[in-house]
């Protein structure tokens, strides 16, 4: 019997061990994630109120009433309908603060006075300061503009690109830690000096609205959030093929787990 019992707990062992072999080799890792890519929401969660980030844990919170929809340009997408009370909000980490950083999305957007892409300056509106970080909305002609804070001055960029007309884009901004630069549909759009060090906070992420009552009207897909300044070769990777495959982790230059089998690109 003793003998018998002894079989199994090795049995049982050997599994456990596997499992922990398996957690390790393929849990999603910032570290681990390519070109820096700290955050992906693909938005393929279809329903419940959490949008996974498959990269490095930083799930975003639905608040208000956000629907899952199919046709999205890489499978699923979040339809979000205008009002400012529904977005999804992420939680602060010091990773967003990062001195250089890309922030990449697909977007299609419908003809609507004043939306918002994505803001990171607080939960209220008038924010107690200006330190916004990571900001973005579509002006009511429906071209994008950037905007961010140096010693509480205020940096913009304003893009020349009609975004909000009912057809996907993609846009991206990205922050060499002295250039800001506007792309749109893998076009530079837009570029300013900094002016310095962009200015930090602890503020969550707003995505698809900002407090008071601006909000986007329309599809948001491949959200990411990446510490490095991407290249335009990288950048129009990124575009073509989505963020699943740098998401993907790699360890010890073996083993290889990606997410391209939830996207399909439309």
């Amino acid at each position: 019997m003793k003998k018998v019992i002894s079989v199994y707990q090795m049995q049982a062992f050997v599994v456990i061990l596997s499992l922990i072999a398996v957690m390790i080799v393929f849990s999603p890792s910032a570290h681990a994630a390519k070109l820096g890519l700290v955050s992906a929401w693909l938005f393929e969660d279809n329903g419940g109120k959490v949008v996974k980030d498959i990269v490095s844990g930083h799930d975003g919170e639905i608040k208000g009433t956000l629907d899952s929809v199919k046709d999205g340009k890489f499978g699923s997408a979040l339809k979000f309908e205008g009002k400012g009370d529904s977005y999804v909000r992420v939680n602060h980490d010091d990773v967003f603060n990062s001195d250089t950083y890309s922030f990449v999305a697909w977007l299609k957007l419908e003809n609507a006075s004043w939306q918002y892409v994505v803001w990171r300056n607080g939960d209220v509106w008038p924010e107690p300061e200006n330190v916004r970080h990571l900001d973005i909305w579509i002006h009511t002609d429906d071209y994008p503009v950037f905007m961010w804070h140096v010693d509480g001055n205020v940096g913009r960029i304003d893009g020349k690109t009609i975004i909000a007309d009912g057809n996907w884009h993609h846009i991206a901004k990205i922050y060499d830690g002295k250039n800001v630069q506007m792309y749109i549909d893998r076009k530079l759009d837009g570029e300013a000096d900094s002016g310095g060090t962009l200015d930090t906070s602890e503020s969550p992420i707003w995505i698809g609205a900002r407090p008071g009552p601006v909000a986007a009207t329309g599809l948001f897909d491949e959200v990411g959030f990446f510490t490095e300044a991407l290249s335009e070769d990288e950048l129009n990777d990124v575009m073509d093929n989505g963020l699943a495959g740098y998401a993907a982790v790699e360890a010890t230059g073996k083993a290889t787990t990606t997410w391209a089998l939830l996207k399909t690109t439309r």
